[in-house]
């Protein structure tokens, strides 16, 4: 089972404006497997235009079966001098403070007001996943008010209403806020709430301290399917389930080169199942690994992660993961390798490896390996990728991707 994919990464800037400047290494710092390449093009702080583009295009492999080209983002983004008023048009990710992430054909945009105050918007047209449907009569729209509080703190309420041929099937209300309550701690929170189906669709709060090179956060969340977010590798697909998580993460900066991240936690699963809806809200190449119902259980989890930085830059760097996750039935066992090496000629090579042991086979595998290697090139305003992807899943016994990424940068004086 084979796929193909390309991006193309468009730009321009404006008159008297530095270069833009193009950000197209994700094949190359294997940061977007699962075959969904994310590519951005972020033009400098004098410039005021910029053009995304990421196009998908392969068939095959997934759970619903062939799947024809489909372009995931292709958005205008455009801003005023000094970043009073800023706009976006064509298709990318809407989110706005607490409400749920959705992806839509439209366009929005954010101003800023006196009193510290600033408003924003969007409005479009759901994109869906299977083309036979009509988006005759879909539409979305939602906003936002937030002031700023202090100079490292704000809260906003924000408001989203979706339709599906007319009829009312999402609306919600979201709250969010975070302030610094010290000169070493920070403390937010967020709420969604489903006007729709009534009841909390997401609630998160998190407290934080800093001392020395050590940063520890106490969190607290809830999360329902419809607010679950695209997963890029197989440890998010089968670690994003609607959930109570409650725990702690602690940040250790043990070297100039070596970071390390610890978290203990305690998920609650309540055994509902993700319905179609929600696997919409993920896009389209993440893998429906836990669409079965979980049996509502506790179950405690927790992770370490290092990362040793080879150079100065970061251009070279070693990774290592071990991760307990899950409930009930879908408990498992991962652990994570990678690695990113700059090579002469400008070359840079990437691997990454995930191993997942279930705790159950259900017929599915004793062991889900993931793997992606990378080969990334630069000479002067091109560079280029090509990665291969291999893997065994919940979804798909076999998988094999092949992926091409092609960019340059330039711009207008």
């Amino acid at each position: 089972m084979k796929r193909f994919a390309f991006t193309l990464v468009l730009g321009t800037a404006a008159a008297q404006a530095d270069p833009l400047v193009l950000t197209a290494n994700a094949l190359a710092t294997t940061a977007s497997p699962a075959g969904l390449v994310s590519v951005s093009a972020n033009a400098t702080p004098a410039d005021h235009v910029s053009v995304e583009a990421v196009v998908w295009t392969g068939g095959g492999g997934n759970l619903q079966g062939d799947s024809p080209a489909d372009v995931l983002v292709m958005v205008m983004r455009a801003r005023t001098e000094g970043g009073l008023a800023s706009i976006q048009l064509g298709r990318y990710v809407a989110s706005l403070g607490a409400l749920r992430p959705i992806q839509i054909d439209g366009a929005g945009g954010r101003v800023r007001l006196p009193h510290r105050l600033a408003l924003e918007a969007y409005a479009g047209v759901p994109v869906l996943r299977d083309l036979a449907m009509s988006r005759a009569w879909n539409w979305v729209v939602g906003t936002r008010a937030s002031r700023q509080l202090g100079d490292d703190g704000s809260i906003g309420i924000a408001y989203l209403q979706q339709r599906e041929e007319g009829r009312l099937s999402a609306e919600e209300v979201g709250i969010d806020g975070g302030a610094a309550i010290g000169a070493h701690e920070d403390l937010a929170a967020k709420l969604a709430y489903d006007l729709a189906n009534p009841g909390v669709a997401e609630a998160t709060l998190t407290a934080s301290h800093r001392r020395g090179g050590l940063r520890s956060e106490l969190f607290a969340t809830y999360r329902a399917a419809s607010h679950l977010v695209q997963a890029t590798s197989l440890f998010s697909v089968l670690g994003d389930v609607p959930s109570e998580l409650v725990g702690a993460t602690w940040t250790w900066k043990a070297a100039p080169r070596l970071d390390v991240v610890a978290s203990l936690a305690v998920r609650h699963a309540d055994g509902s199942p993700i319905d179609g809806p929600a696997v919409a809200t993920v896009l389209p190449l993440a893998m429906s690994a836990v669409a079965d119902p979980i049996a509502g259980s506790t179950a405690p989890e927790g992770f370490v992660r290092a990362k040793l930085r080879l150079d100065d830059r970061g251009a070279s760097m070693l990774g290592a993961e071990l991760r307990r996750d899950g409930v009930g039935d879908a408990g498992w066992t991962g652990a994570r390798g990678m690695a990113r090496i700059a090579l002469p000629a400008q070359l840079t090579a990437s691997t990454e490896l995930e191993l997942v042991l279930p705790d159950h086979d259900r017929g599915l595998g004793r062991i889900w390996p993931w793997a992606l290697a990378a080969l990334g090139w630069t000479c002067g305003p091109w560079n280029a990728a090509l990665a291969v992807e291999a893997s065994a899943s919940p979804s798909d016994r076999r998988r094999l991707d092949l992926l091409v990424q092609l960019g340059r940068t330039w711009g207008v004086k």
